[in-house]
């Protein structure tokens, strides 16, 4: 970690907070970056970092008119969370009203509604195994496997998988198709037994060894056991009969999901309850879809208004007047009016940790840096 020290009578700290994350700076950052897989910077490179500095007035100018404009942001972004969460509440009282009668032990059951066990309705369940993969995902016509993110946020995301490398054996019969109801067999409590039915997916994806693929009988409606699936009844039950060693990931039994007992609706109502069910939960999933573009185009509102205000192109009714702030901007023309300066001293001391109580072998040391612009 590094500490930074401005110099007040040139650099409001709030103003730096902002302009560390322009566009402009983090480039630089990226850049200078050295190292592999984890990266760092190193103090000479901060050094060499180029900002654009206004003066003292046009800063605090400008973070007038940035709180303003943040403060509206978080506003509308506070709205959009509760928003999601209660789109979240809403999908779930929809799945329990559209199955009935969930409460062990089933007592009242309306007219033509049965007594059973999940395995009843479910003809066969099929696993996938482990292939060695690459980090990245499938292209073209690569295979690839289905990450446990595929099934955790309540519809069937494709794009989470792992590309199978050029070598393995491939068993087609694991490729994923439309209509399939998936099952994660293995994640953390949490999403363990997440459920999803598959409305659309690209060829050649497969199952993982973490995902089943339920095979509904044949009077058994799909789209009725894919919701029931996420009932807040079975989603408890599959969560008292998970296992694990590491308290982080549990798993469950294909036995442990059979024996599960459930309403079974007729096969009638079935259909009815599995198209009302599925066409809410649609619904949910694009309210839900448009909230999180909402969420991420006010993050792109936010950081365009840093690099607006970090390049001398934000404007609004505080602080300076239009001819004080035309006469504060013209140090340098270009992209940028300000002053444009690197960071300047540098230093750095060593500190021990203490070592009291600790093995000689495992000391550990750290440097703390700091500098001053």
């Amino acid at each position: 970690m590094m500490r930074v020290r401005v110099r007040p009578e040139i650099l409001h700290p709030e103003y730096l907070a902002h302009l560390w994350q322009s566009s402009q700076v983090r480039e630089q950052l990226e850049a200078a970056a050295g190292g592999g897989r984890r990266r760092s910077l190193a103090i000479r490179a901060l050094q060499e970092v180029r900002l654009p500095l206004p003066p003292l007035a046009e800063q605090h100018r400008i973070l007038d008119i940035l709180r303003e404009r943040f403060w509206r942001l978080d506003r509308g972004g506070e709205a959009l969370r509760r928003a999601a969460v209660g789109v979240t509440l809403l999908q779930d009282a929809a799945h329990d009203a559209l199955t009935p009668c969930c409460d062990a032990p089933f007592e009242n059951l309306p007219p033509g509604w049965s007594r059973g066990q999940l395995g009843d309705v479910i003809k066969r369940m099929e696993a996938g195994r482990s292939l060695e993969c690459n980090r990245r995902p499938a292209q073209g016509d690569e295979w690839g496997v289905i990450k446990t993110s595929a099934m955790t946020r309540g519809a069937f995301r494709e794009t989470e998988n792992k590309a199978v490398r050029a070598g393995a054996r491939i068993n087609e019969a694991c490729e994923i198709r439309a209509g399939d109801i998936l099952l994660c067999r293995a994640n953390s409590p949490d999403h363990v037994g997440a459920s999803v039915q598959v409305a659309t997916c690209r060829p050649r994806l497969l199952l993982s060894d973490k995902s089943l693929r339920l095979v509904p009988e044949r009077d058994i409606d799909g789209r009725w056991l894919a919701q029931l699936l996420a009932t807040s009844y079975v989603r408890t039950q599959i969560a008292q009969r998970s296992r694990g060693v590491v308290a982080s990931m549990q798993h469950i039994s294909q036995a442990s999901l059979r024996d599960i007992p459930i309403p079974i609706a007729p096969p009638g109502e079935q259909v009815w309850l599995g198209q009302r069910a599925t066409a809410w939960t649609l619904g949910a999933q694009r309210l839900y879809s448009q909230m999180q573009k909402a969420r991420e185009k006010s993050e792109w509102l936010r950081r365009a208004l840093i690099d607006a205000a970090c390049t001398g192109r934000l404007v609004g009714p505080a602080g300076f007047g239009t001819a004080q702030r035309e006469s504060a901007l013209s140090v340098r023309p270009g992209p940028s009016p300000w002053v444009d300066d690197s960071i300047g001293r540098s230093g750095h001391r060593a500190a021990a940790w203490s070592t009291a109580g600790r093995d000689p072998k495992t000391t550990i040391s750290a440097v703390q840096l700091e500098f001053e612009i």
